[in-house]
């Protein structure tokens, strides 16, 4: 007995010895009396690169209307600066910005489908969210499924996906990066657009469209959603961070706290706030005075809507 309790002794010290030495453990799991360790590497990080490039490329961008369709053409090139891109030192990723020849065909008669359309699905992105009155892309979601260890790894888990605001992955500080094929696109608030839009607290702000046909707005709206006359005030989303261990084993899911690296460790809060599910709401604007369901960019997350109200274009699929 005495020889039992001194082993059982010594696997104790040699566990919490191990869990000293790991500064990245979360959580353990005891299956058929083997112990697992379960971590994450996986830090936590809003940092930006700076925005101190000017292109050498012309912002174009044109758009026609008619009774059907929005028809935006643009080159996803900016008119404000952006971050140190391409195979050079010190560059946020190696892929350098390039001009596009993007057409993008939206209805002009967007209308509630009466389900929820996802920008993530069960086998990676789907669509892009919308394109601003700029020419660039709002395209919020990130390709980093877990275990992070490539699209093409077997065991991919897309409803673990890293959040591209709360990780490194080389963003500027208009929360923008370059796809492989060079085009610069945003992955949240627009900084330095919106700012040369002298963004006002007092009225509210068309920035673009979605892919579905309805209007974005940047965080500023009525307080009364159908009195054009109420006060301006900032809308707020209604997502919270979850709380807890995330439920995973570190192996098919991750674990540990949730801190808001996954988009998943993020919840939607019915009324938490001013707007809905898909970050909007209905109500009138001063493009649409009998009003309209709209979509609101917020500071907070999700920042860039996750889901479609509407029937998305098929030219912001993947």
């Amino acid at each position: 007995m005495k020889e039992l309790l001194k082993i059982f002794t010594l696997i104790l010290i040699a566990f919490f010895l191990s869990c000293s030495n790991n500064s990245n453990l979360t959580e353990i799991s005891d299956t058929d009396d083997e112990i697992i360790e379960c971590s994450s590497d996986i830090v936590f990080d809003t940092s930006r690169g700076d925005c101190n490039e000017t292109l050498d490329f012309a912002s174009e961008f044109t758009m026609q209307i008619n009774t059907e369709s929005r028809i935006i053409s643009a080159n996803s090139i900016p008119e404000h600066q952006v971050g140190l891109f391409g195979k050079v030192q010190n560059a946020l990723n190696p892929n350098a910005i390039s001009a596009q020849n993007e057409t993008y065909t939206i209805t002009t008669n967007p209308t509630d489908s009466g389900e929820l359309t996802a920008l993530l699905g069960a086998n990676g992105p789907r669509y892009r969210f919308g394109v601003l009155l700029n020419g660039v892309e709002l395209d919020p979601v990130a390709a980093e499924p877990f275990p992070h260890n490539g699209v093409l790894d077997p065991n991919v888990n897309w409803e673990w996906n890293l959040e591209a605001l709360n990780v490194q992955l080389g963003l500027d500080c208009s929360n923008a990066h370059v796809q492989p094929s060079g085009q610069y696109h945003y992955h949240g608030k627009p900084t330095l657009y919106l700012e040369n839009l002298n963004i006002s607290t007092t009225k509210m702000t068309l920035i673009g469209y979605a892919a579905d046909g309805f209007p974005i707005y940047y965080k500023y709206a009525y307080s009364d959603a159908n009195d054009n006359t109420s006060t301006i005030i900032e809308m707020t989303s209604s997502y919270q961070l979850k709380t807890g261990d995330r439920p995973g084993d570190g192996i098919t899911a991750p674990c540990g706290v949730y801190t808001g690296v996954y988009s998943a460790d993020y919840e939607y809060v019915e009324n938490a706030g001013t707007l809905d599910e898909t970050n909007g709401r209905t109500g009138v604007t001063p493009e649409y005075p009998l009003g309209t369901f709209y979509y609101v960019l917020t500071d907070e997350f999700p920042s860039i809507p996750r889901y479609f109200r509407g029937t998305p274009s098929d030219d912001f699929g993947f």
